[in-house]
């Protein structure tokens, strides 16, 4: 995924230590996302050296003053919008995504600034292993402030050396095949990653069915049967979406599309794009260590 324009590993991609890694958290409240009124920090702490709540909260139920500072690997301040993100040894914000996500970024040399400073999460093969981040929020003006506790890993079994190139197959299924028009859905292309070297042990193909794509893209396609229209209309082209579009953790390929946005394109104001329903392609475009991969064309309708 994009963070103003500069590549981050989410959580749930199975981030290596040398990897710039964004911890994203989405706030929902009664099935909508929402942003709280104040987020105060995001804490991080290593799970080993935390094993129950009592050795990190006081009795207020918040992350309590005594700790030593050793204990709190890393900690972050000050709500900024995305755009104000720029990777480098102080990016230590939270970055506003959108209404109710925010994400904080290890960046590997973080400076600390408040009242919890310590160690850094090293971005060496010793940072390896599971971490809790503490979000401390109010949720309304008048709210006391509260706690909620993630889980990540950071991996290093995602480095390891080969005798051969490796022979990397996939296969691309799209859900769902049909849309009704006015909805707003994820267009969703799950892919495969199959690794088919004999030599190759199970332990390494096995990475590769966690998420190993990179700078995924998605393009939207109307096919017209009008002779008197383009038979390809662009409807939105691969770097229309490329800050857009997410990745899940099993290499699922997510853009969260807005039908509603087809009533104005510009192709339909310039009578190109056609009838607003009918068939559409989609094509994913992403890379995968050195191969820059271009999905077939997958069909949706929208009616």
């Amino acid at each position: 995924m994009l963070l103003n324009g500069f590549n981050i590993v989410d959580r749930n991609n199975r981030p290596g230590v040398l990897d710039r890694v964004g911890l994203r958290t989405f706030f929902v409240n009664d099935g909508q996302n929402q942003s709280p009124y104040s987020i105060s920090s995001v804490s991080i702490f290593r799970l080993t050296d935390n094993s129950s709540p009592s050795t990190i909260l006081g009795t207020d139920g918040l992350i309590s003053s005594a700790l030593a500072s050793p204990v709190i690997k890393m900690n972050f301040g000050t709500v900024q919008d995305a755009s104000a993100y720029t990777p480098s040894s102080n990016a230590s914000g939270i970055y506003r995504l959108a209404t109710g996500q925010y994400m904080v970024v290890l960046d590997g040399t973080v400076s600390l600034s408040g009242v919890y400073e310590g160690s850094v999460i090293p971005n060496t093969a010793s940072g390896t292993g599971d971490y809790i981040d503490i979000w401390t929020v109010k949720w309304l003006t008048n709210s006391p402030w509260e706690i909620f506790i993630n889980k990540f890993t950071l991996f290093d079994d995602t480095l390891f050396v080969v005798t051969e190139p490796l022979l990397l197959t996939t296969t691309h299924r799209l859900y769902p095949k049909k849309v009704k028009l006015g909805s707003k859905v994820d267009l969703k292309v799950l892919t495969e990653v199959q690794v088919s070297n004999k030599n190759i042990t199970p332990e390494i193909k096995n990475i590769f069915k966690d998420s190993v794509i990179t700078s995924a893209q998605m393009q939207i396609i109307k096919v017209n049967e009008d002779i008197n229209l383009p038979s390809r209309v662009v409807v939105s082209s691969y770097e229309d979406t490329s800050s857009f579009v997410d990745v899940a953790s099993d290499n699922t390929i997510l853009l969260n599309f807005d039908t509603n946005i087809l009533y104005s394109h510009p192709r339909l104001l310039d009578a190109t794009l056609g009838p607003i329903t009918g068939t559409y392609m989609i094509q994913v475009r992403y890379n995968i260590l050195n191969q820059t991969i271009v999905s077939e064309q997958l069909v949706v309708l929208i009616d």
